[in-house]
């Protein structure tokens, strides 16, 4: 079940209580005309008003909480993040503020379209052990379902024994002894009579938890996905910057050779070789601890992905494709699409149900036991007419004192459902402000990216007239290892700003639950 995100208002929660919701959808002692005792008398009667008061379902009836959001996210407001149109390939809905809801793309990484990354992030999501765990503990809560469901049906249990006793004289009205051998076997049935919707509400909440399990799972592999991306984005960064560090060492190294040559000749100073032997080392040493980070990037990868001995080869996060923008006021109801905005109404669905159960635990429980089977002494009348044996009946419960435990169980349980509400309505707020936070570096960033672009083309035209003027004697050294120095740090800076863009966008993606599709 998904939440309603009203909009129109700012953020607003008003806390349905326990003591809000209807106490329950049935009248629980309407027994006008019927004693106890009458009942009592009569187990046939009781039955038939157990069987009609089957449909109660004492406890609150679950109710989506109010959240009131802003109908949409308020884009920055940047000439060059111009978004693009939006696609929906299956259906489109429009919000209470008549913006249109956005397809989301669940293999949203696709949208970067590096077959590499692609590998890796199947790879992760097929061998991952957090993503394992998750399974697994699918696999245990829907074991609990069907625990809870087995209640709703009668058991049924065979039982069988044999025994063969004697008695002594002594204790023998006629002074001899007596043996004796007993044969008998049966099928022997109970089932408790859900007057009160008390084994429905547990069946409810065990299958909101077994729902909160499998979006605990898609959140788990969303957020495996996320890492994976922004892990190799950082990779295919340093790769970036080893390229750029690697032209720092090729320029400073013709630069060295300039200077020394004109060094022979009478024409400079040592001063300049020197400066421009440590300019070279800084870089090389620049270049070094790059080439460390990566290594252990690509460990990272190999450990998320299960592929400890994972080798990826040599790539540039400037030849990545940046995925589409998001359109311009995107809709506020697209956090529903989170996994973990849908777990925590599972959870609050669960703890919900778990105040039915125990407001029943309050009242008393009826059952119905049966036995039919053979019971002889003597091995040749053993099932036979003569030998068969049955019961049935009808058995009341009433809890008359329990010093506090039926009340402290069902204060406990409200208290636990007020607990999810509130965990629910942070994990909303949390998601509405992820989303707008990732909205903001996306766009920011690629006005960022624009300006360092500017930035490489002029400081890369500098460094080369530099080094044309110095060659030919117009200007000094210090001209030379100046506009080395911007221009490599720029260039650094571009790269930087672009992986920090494309993780932006791998954000953004996360705190949406998934992506989107532009037209040409």
């Amino acid at each position: 079940m998904k939440p309603v995100l009203t909009t129109n208002r700012m953020l607003q929660l008003r806390k349905t209580t326990a003591s809000e919701m209807p106490k329950n959808n049935c009248s629980a002692g309407r027994l006008t005309g019927t004693s106890w005792q009458r009942v009592a008398r009569s187990s046939l009667l009781m039955t038939v008003v157990s069987l009609s008061l089957s449909g109660c379902l004492l406890g609150p009836d679950y109710q989506r909480p109010d959240l009131a959001l802003p109908a949409r996210y308020n884009a920055p407001d940047v000439d060059a993040a111009k978004s693009a149109p939006v696609t929906a390939p299956t259906s489109t809905a429009a919000s209470a503020g008549g913006a249109v809801q956005a397809p989301v793309n669940a293999q949203w990484w696709t949208l970067f379209g590096d077959a590499t990354l692609n590998q890796l992030v199947q790879v992760a999501s097929e061998d991952n052990a957090d993503i394992q765990i998750a399974l697994a503990r699918i696999r245990m809560t829907e074991a609990l379902a069907v625990q809870a469901g087995a209640a709703l049906y009668p058991t049924l249990n065979l039982t069988a024994s044999g025994t063969r006793a004697t008695s002594g004289p002594s204790v023998s009205v006629s002074g001899v002894g007596v043996q004796a051998n007993t044969s008998q076997v049966g099928l022997l049935t109970s089932y408790e009579l859900d007057v009160w919707g008390r084994v429905r509400r547990n069946i409810e909440s065990a299958t909101a938890v077994a729902s909160a399990s499998q979006y605990e799972k898609d959140s788990v592999s969303l957020t495996v996905a996320a890492l994976v991306s922004n892990l190799y984005l950082r990779l295919r960064s340093l790769d970036a910057q080893m390229a750029v560090l690697k032209d720092s060492v090729r320029t400073r190294t013709e630069s060295v050779k300039v200077a020394e040559a004109k060094l022979q000749g009478g024409l400079v100073s040592p001063i300049d070789v020197n400066l421009g032997k440590a300019a070279l080392a800084a870089s090389q040493a620049s270049l070094s601890e790059v080439t460390r980070q990566r290594a252990i990037a690509q460990n990272q990868l190999g450990v998320l992905t299960g592929k400890l001995d994972l080798t990826i080869a040599a790539g540039d996060v400037r030849q990545l494709p940046a995925p589409p923008l998001p359109p311009e006021g995107l809709p506020s109801t697209i956090v529903e699409s989170r996994p973990d905005v849908n777990r925590a109404e599972q959870d609050l669905i669960a703890a919900n149900a778990r105040v039915g159960v125990a407001t029943a635990g309050l009242f008393p429980s009826f059952s119905l036991v049966g036995l039919f089977g053979a019971q002889s002494v003597a091995f040749s009348s053993f099932l036979t007419s003569q030998s068969s044996v049955w019961s049935a009946g009808i058995g009341l419960l009433q809890p008359i004192f329990s010093g506090g435990l039926l009340q402290g169980r069902l204060d406990y349980a409200k208290a636990q459902q007020q607990e999810s509400l509130g965990a629910y309505v942070k994990v909303v707020r949390n998601a509405f402000g992820e989303v707008s936070d990732a909205l903001i570096s996306v766009h920011q960033t690629l006005q960022t990216e624009q300006y360092l672009q500017q930035q490489v083309q002029a400081s890369t035209k500098a460094q080369e007239l530099a080094a044309l003027r110095y060659a030919a004697g117009y200007v000094d050294f210090l001209n030379v290892l100046e506009s080395q120095r911007v221009a490599n740090e720029a260039n650094l800076a571009f790269v930087i700003n672009r992986s920090a863009r494309l993780q932006a966008s791998v954000d953004l993606f996360k705190a949406l639950g998934g992506g989107w599709v532009a037209t040409p």
